[in-house]
C-alpha cells in the first residue's frame, strides 16, 4: 500500500496528497502523509518526522518496498503463551498436561538459565524470587525438568529449544502490549516520561540510601528507556528487558532483589493486579 502511494506520488507532477493510516499505535502517530506541493517538492511525514525527497529517490524507495522479503512471524509455542494477567502472573508454561503461571521477570530469567543448561550435560539451578522457588534441572542429554512454585513440568531435548523461543516471544508480547498502551497521540511522550519517572521513583524508594542505590536506579532507568522510550525493534527491547532482569538478580544486593523484581513484574505488565 505504501509502495503504491509512493509510485502515485512520483507520477503526479504537483498538488497531490494522500494519507496512510497505520494499523498499530506504535510510534509518534498513527498516520503517514505523502505530499507533492505546487512547486513539485515531495515530502513524507509521520512519527513526528518529515523527509524531503527527489522524484528519483521516491521511485527507488517504492521499488525497494515492493521487493521486501516476506515477513517472518514467530510461530506460536506449544509450551509457553502470554495469558490474561492474574496479579503479576501473565505467562503460562505448559507441557504434558501440566502447567504453571510465571511473571514476565521469571520468564526472562528462565530463558537465561535454560540457555545455560544447554551448554552442559548436567545442570541444576534454583532461584528463590519473592517467595517463589523456580528450579531448572537437566538430568541427562535428553531430559529437563522445571519446577515452578511446586509445579513440575518435564521437557525433552526436542522440546527445549521451542521452550526457549516461546519464553522469549511471550516476554516480547507482554512488553509490546505495554509499548502500545503508551499510545501515539500528542501526549504519548508525556505518558512515557511519566512512566519512566515512576520507575525511577519507586526503585529509589526500594534501595533508599544504600551505597550502590544510585547505580542500581541509573541502570534500571536506562534499561527502561531502551525498552519503552526507544525506537528499537521488539526483539531488541526484549533482550534489553532480559538483561535488566539478569542484572537485578545477579548483581544487585540480595536484600533488594525480591522487591525490585516484584516491582518490575508489575510495572511492565498492562492491567496487572
Amino acid at each position: 500500500m505504501i509502495a503504491a502511494a509512493l509510485e502515485k506520488l512520483a507520477q503526479t507532477a504537483r498538488n497531490y496528497k494522500q494519507t496512510y493510516h497505520k494499523t498499530t499505535d506504535v510510534g509518534g502517530g498513527n498516520r503517514i502523509d505523502f505530499e507533492r506541493a505546487e512547486d513539485g517538492t515531495i515530502t513524507i511525514a509521520g512519527d513526528k518526522q518529515k523527509y524531503h525527497l527527489t522524484e528519483q529517490e521516491v521511485r527507488q524507495l517504492a521499488e525497494s518496498l515492493k521487493n521486501l522479503p516476506p515477513v517472518e512471524i514467530a510461530p506460536s509455542s506449544d509450551y509457553v503463551q502470554k495469558t490474561q494477567p492474574q496479579g503479576n502472573l501473565c505467562i503460562v508454561v505448559k507441557n504434558g498436561g501440566k502447567s504453571a503461571l510465571v511473571k514476565v521477570t521469571e520468564a526472562a530469567l528462565l530463558k537465561t538459565e535454560i540457555l545455560s543448561s544447554m551448554e552442559s550435560r548436567f545442570f541444576q539451578e534454583h532461584m528463590d524470587i519473592d517467595g517463589r522457588r523456580i528450579s531448572i534441572n537437566r538430568t541427562s542429554d535428553l531430559k529437563w525438568s522445571l519446577s515452578i512454585d511446586g509445579n513440575q513440568i518435564n521437557f525433552t531435548a526436542y522440546e527445549i529449544e521451542a521452550l526457549v523461543a516461546g519464553l522469549h516471544n511471550s516476554v516480547l508480547e507482554v512488553l509490546m502490549d505495554l509499548v502500545k498502551s503508551t499510545g501515539s497521540d500528542d501526549v504519548a511522550d508525556i505518558r512515557v516520561k511519566s512512566y519512566i519517572q515512576r520507575i525511577e521513583q519507586d526503585v529509589t524508594k526500594i534501595v533508599a540510601d544504600h551505597k550502590t542505590g544510585k547505580d542500581v536506579v541509573k541502570a534500571i532507568v536506562a534499561s527502561a528507556r531502551k525498552i519503552v522510550a526507544s525506537t528499537a525493534d521488539a526483539d531488541t527491547r526484549t533482550e534489553e528487558f532480559i538483561e535488566m532482569c539478569k542484572y537485578v538478580y545477579s548483581r544487585v544486593d540480595r536484600s533488594f532483589v525480591d522487591a525490585i523484581l516484584g516491582f518490575l513484574a508489575k510495572v511492565f505488565v498492562v492491567n496487572s493486579g
